[in-house]
């Protein structure tokens, strides 16, 4: 039976969401993808041009660009 991976959702106001999932087979280390308005986009600092996720980030990872979102949007995180 395989399990799937854990996955956050943390919301920067209504039109933006960052999905943080755990790596399968990698200990501490996260795919990240933003939301705007239901749909994945590219986010410049984030993601790479042409690229709509982020993978093999560190927990420090996510925590800047956590900053970097809030920077972008101007709305605090909250839980989704």
């Amino acid at each position: 039976m395989t399990t799937l991976p854990n996955q956050k959702i943390v919301n920067f106001g209504p039109d933006y969401k960052l999905s943080i999932v755990d790596e399968v087979n990698h200990t501490n280390k996260f795919e990240l993808a933003v939301f705007h308005k239901g749909k994945m986009v590219e986010m410049p600092g984030i993601t790479n041009p042409g690229d709509t996720v982020t993978r093999f980030r560190t927990a420090q990872d996510v925590q800047m660009i956590m900053k970097k979102m809030f920077t972008i949007t101007g709305k605090y995180p909250t839980n989704g």
